[in-house]
């Protein structure tokens, strides 16, 4: 687990250091956590190791030799994502990590809860910024974190399988303010919620019969490499899935 040790005095007086990424108060544990990546050991043969045991490592995906670095800033390291395409480009880099389509992934009804630290600014916007994600919205069922192009406020989403249903819920603030922000999106029940940096924001209800199962890979940082996709272009750490 990372720790940002501050005095109690700097702590009151001083906003989060820009190079330590913020962390929930507790770290997710037991058998319930079922994906999680901290970075911490780096991309070895293109891939990232999955540390809860349960799931499996991402894999470096690029477009247009688009890469995902692993950034150190002092004893931390996080995924680093390819900048934002200029306007006239013809050709844009663009990069992801994506594991494979895995059953501990897919909550159905279950209770479930995703997280990730991020920290771009304004100007790493293009569009939305898909953080992570499994599904998509058009085909079976999805559960998604992005963070919004209009605001840069953090969005849970879930669709549902069958209906098409689509749930959201957006965090009140904006966390594209160059600074790390703890991102937990979390189904429980009849409630879909976002939280950042352990302060909770919007709820939005769903039917209990609402499920979330499909055959698509764990996607972190975009979506797809279509022109127009929805790409994160900011970097991430402590990312997890857990089921409740």
């Amino acid at each position: 687990m990372k720790i940002l040790r501050l005095s109690a005095l700097t702590a009151m007086l001083t906003l989060p250091l820009l190079g330590a990424p913020a962390h929930a108060a507790a770290e997710p544990t037991g058998p319930a956590l079922v994906a999680r990546y901290n970075f911490d050991g780096g991309a070895n043969a293109g891939k990232i190791s999955e540390l809860s045991g349960r799931g499996t490592a991402l894999t470096i995906r690029g477009s247009a030799n688009g890469q995902v670095a692993i950034t150190s800033e002092g004893a931390n390291r996080f995924a680093s994502f390819p900048g934002v395409c200029a306007a006239t480009a013809t050709t844009c880099a663009k990069a992801l990590l994506e594991a494979p389509d895995d059953a501990d992934l897919d909550p159905g009804t279950r209770n479930f809860r995703w997280a990730a630290s991020v920290r771009l600014t304004t100007a790493q916007l293009s569009g939305n910024a898909n953080v992570m994600q499994k599904g998509v919205a058009n085909a079976e069922s999805q559960w998604k974190m992005q963070v919004t192009g209009r605001t840069g406020r953090a969005q849970c989403v879930m669709v549902a399988r069958t209906t098409g249903q689509t749930f959201s819920a957006i965090s009140a603030r904006s966390v594209a303010d160059g600074a790390w922000h703890r991102i937990v999106c979390e189904r429980v029940g009849t409630t879909l919620a976002v939280s950042v940096d352990g302060v909770a924001g919007a709820k939005v209800t769903l039917p209990s019969t609402t499920s979330v199962d499909n055959a698509m890979p764990l996607r972190v940082g975009g979506p797809n490499f279509a022109k127009d996709s929805d790409m994160y272009h900011g970097q991430l750490d402590e990312v997890f899935a857990q089921l409740l």
